[in-house]
C-alpha cells in the first residue's frame, strides 16, 4: 500500500556525498549526516527492481528494519514531507478500457500522461490522483502478462493528510489504524469520480437526443471543462440521472469492493522477517555525482575479522569499524585509514562507532528538553543508553539515567 516517500535533512548513516541511488532510493548529501530522501518504499523489497506486486503490512515493517540497519534511517525523526499510496487490484478486462470510463474526479477532467491512455492524474495544489494500466508499464512477468490497475493517491503537501498521521513521521505509518484511514482516502477518490459505463446494447438503446447527450458526457474537454461553476453542477446532477436511467453498470461499486479487499488484505499482520540477509548497502548504492568514488563499491572485498574472532596481539590491529587487520598501524590509529580503503570507507569506519553514540545523546537530550509529567529516560534503547551512561553529555543526562 505504502509506496513513495519524500523526506529532507533525514540524518543517515552513509559517510558518503554526492547523490546516490539505494535500491529505488535516492539519496542527496545535504549537510553532515544529513540527507534528503525520495523513492519507493516498495522498491526496496524488491531490491530496486519493481513495484508491481502488493507491498502488505509486513513487507513495510521488513524493510524499515533493512533501512535502519544498512543506512542508519530512524521513524521516530524521519519526517514526512510526501507520501504516495496506493493498491494494485487485477481486472478481468484491460485496464485502458476502465480508464477510459473515469471521466471525472469532482470538477477537475484530469489529464493523459504522454497522451497516452494508460495513465491519467487528476493533479490539484496539494496531492494527485493517478489511476494507471500497471501492467503495461512493467516488464517484469508475470505482471506484464496481468491485467493490474493501479490506483495511487500522491501527497505533495501533507496538509492534505491533516487527521490521518499524527506527527507526519514514517512511524506513524506503522500504525494498522492509518493504513485504514488511507483506504478511506483511497476509497473516497474513487467516489468522488465520475464513472461512466454503458454496454453497446444500452448504447444502442438511446435515442438520438439521449445518444448525443452521452457522447457530451463522456468528453470532459469539449464538455465539461467549457461550463460554468454553476452550470458544471447543474449538469453533473443531470449526468448521474442518465446514468441511473440508462445504465445497469456497477463498475465504479466493483472497483471501490476491490480497493477495500485488497487494502484488507495487505493490512493482515504476518510475522516480521527480521533474519534477511541483504546484500552490503553500499554495492547497492550507485553514484550519480561523483564516479571517481569507485571504493564505494567494494567497501567488503577483503578480511572481514570480528573483533572478538581476533583480538589485538602481536602487532595486529583490527578496525573498530568494520574489523578489517590494520596493515602498519600507528600507535594511536584505531580505524582502517584512507591510504588503505579510501576516503568514503574510513569516514564510514569512523561513523559506525562515532555516530550510535552521538546520535543516542542528542535522542536524549531533544526528551529531556520537552517538559513532561513523567520519566522517559526508562524507554531508551539499552544500545544508546550505555553509550549515554559512558559519556553523558551533561548534569541533567547523568542524573536521569542515574
Amino acid at each position: 500500500m505504502i509506496d513513495g516517500i519524500t523526506a529532507k535533512d533525514t540524518p543517515l548513516n552513509i559517510g558518503v556525498q554526492g547523490v546516490f541511488k539505494f535500491e529505488g532510493l535516492r539519496l542527496t548529501h545535504k549537510l553532515d549526516e544529513f540527507y534528503d530522501i525520495r523513492g519507493s518504499l516498495h522498491k526496496v523489497k524488491n531490491n530496486g527492481i519493481h513495484n508491481a506486486d502488493d507491498f502488505n503490512f509486513s513487507d513495510f515493517k521488513n524493510v524499515l528494519s533493512r533501512l535502519s540497519t544498512e543506512i542508519g534511517l530512524n521513524p521516530d525523526i524521519t519526517t514526512l514531507n510526501g507520501l504516495e499510496w496506493g493498491v494494485n487490484i487485477k481486472l478481468p478486462t484491460n485496464p485502458n478500457n476502465v480508464l477510459k470510463r473515469i471521466i471525472l474526479h469532482k470538477s477537475n477532467s484530469g489529464c493523459w500522461k504522454n497522451n497516452k491512455h494508460n495513465y491519467k492524474e487528476f493533479g490539484y495544489n496539494d496531492y494527485s490522483n493517478k489511476f494507471y494500466n500497471k501492467s503495461e508499464l512493467t516488464c517484469v512477468e508475470p505482471f506484464h502478462s496481468e491485467n493490474i490497475l493501479r490506483l495511487e493517491v500522491s501527497v505533495k503537501r501533507m496538509r492534505h493528510l491533516k487527521g490521518v498521521l499524527t506527527y507526519k513521521r514514517i512511524s506513524d505509518l506503522l500504525d494498522v489504524e492509518v493504513w485504514k484511514r488511507l483506504e478511506k482516502l483511497l476509497v473516497k477518490t474513487v467516489e468522488e469520480c465520475l464513472v461512466i459505463d454503458f454496454s453497446d446494447d444500452e448504447i444502442n438503446s438511446l435515442s438520438k437526443d439521449e445518444y448525443i447527450r452521452y457522447l457530451q458526457y463522456i468528453n470532459p474537454i469539449v464538455f465539461w471543462d467549457c461550463l460554468n461553476r454553476r452550470k458544471f453542477y447543474d449538469e453533473k446532477k443531470e449526468c448521474e440521472t442518465f446514468i441511473i436511467k440508462h445504465s445497469k453498470s456497477t463498475l465504479k461499486i466493483d472497483i471501490i469492493r476491490l480497493i477495500s479487499a485488497k487494502c484488507q488484505e495487505l493490512r493482515a499482520v504476518t510475522h516480521i522477517n527480521l533474519n534477511v540477509k541483504y546484500p552490503d548497502k553500499f554495492r547497492a548504492l550507485q553514484n550519480i555525482s561523483q564516479l571517481e568514488d569507485k571504493d564505494v563499491f567494494h567497501c567488503r572485498v577483503g578480511v572481514n575479522l570480528s573483533k572478538e574472532a581476533l583480538p589485538d596481539k602481536d602487532g595486529i590491529k583490527l578496525c573498530k569499524g568494520c574489523g578489517r587487520i590494520i596493515p602498519n598501524p600507528r600507535v594511536n590509529q584505531y580505524y582502517c585509514g584512507e591510504s588503505q580503503v579510501g576516503k568514503i570507507q574510513a569516514h564510514k569506519c569512523r561513523n559506525s562507532n562515532s555516530n550510535p553514540r552521538n546520535n543516542g545523546r542528542t535522542t536524549f537530550k531533544r526528551i529531556i528538553s520537552i517538559p513532561l509529567l513523567f520519566d522517559l529516560s526508562e524507554f531508551i534503547e539499552s544500545d544508546r543508553l550505555k553509550f549515554l551512561v559512558e559519556h553523558p553529555i551533561e548534569n541533567s543526562i547523568k542524573t536521569k539515567i542515574d
